[in-house]
């Protein structure tokens, strides 16, 4: 199943990308812009101001340096959240707007070498999405596994859970994509507060 999802979900991100990159790249340079100027402003009057107070407020130079430096990472972590978001919604609509054999194709990746008794709940979203009779099929096929249909659907949800008395696969596509948009607020906060 992951490696479906996966899949799915390393297109979505290369077309997101796609789409994104451009817009990405203006606001980039909007932010660079602005940093630029602002960087020079500020340089130049602190440049006027350490030479009077240098020697009684040397710290007070460097806070203010501090400061303004921890307001442009704001800023501009700011300016990546919303892309993030952004690239990671267009993902979920994405997935929700998925084919019946799409959706089939994901979850038949998901079950594929499962054995057991499950229980399978679908999305809000994605319900009428899967064929019991094509559901039924892949079950005689995979010798085994037994799948019951629950008629709960999870609210607000697209996708599915697959649950045993064991295990809850989840593959709402939400939660994955939530994941994912984790992962990489993660690693911009490293670039802005570490690198930068």
């Amino acid at each position: 199943m992951k490696t479906g999802v996966h899949s799915i979900i390393q297109k979505i991100n290369a077309d997101a990308e796609q789409h994104g990159s451009e817009r990405y790249t203006q606001i980039k340079n909007e932010i660079d812009d602005v940093i630029h100027k602002e960087n020079t402003f500020y340089r130049e009057e602190l440049d006027k101001r350490r030479e009077i107070l240098k020697n009684h407020n040397e710290h007070e130079y460097e806070r203010l340096l501090e400061r303004l430096s921890s307001r442009l990472n704001r800023e501009l972590l700011t300016y990546q959240s919303e892309l993030l978001d952004e690239i990671f919604d267009m993902a979920v609509c994405k997935l929700r707007d998925a084919s019946e054999k799409e959706f089939y194709d994901m979850f038949k990746s998901a079950v594929n070498g499962l054995k057991g008794r499950f229980t399978l709940y679908l999305g809000e979203f994605s319900k009428g999405k899967l064929d019991n009779s094509k559901v039924t099929e892949m079950i005689k096929e995979n010798q085994g596994l037994e799948i019951i249909a629950s008629t709960d659907t999870i609210p607000q949800k697209s996708g599915f859970i697959l649950v045993d008395d064991r295990v809850e696969l989840n593959s709402l596509f939400e939660d994955i994509i939530e994941d994912k948009k984790n992962e990489q607020a993660a690693a911009i906060l490293k670039e802005v507060f570490l690198d930068g």
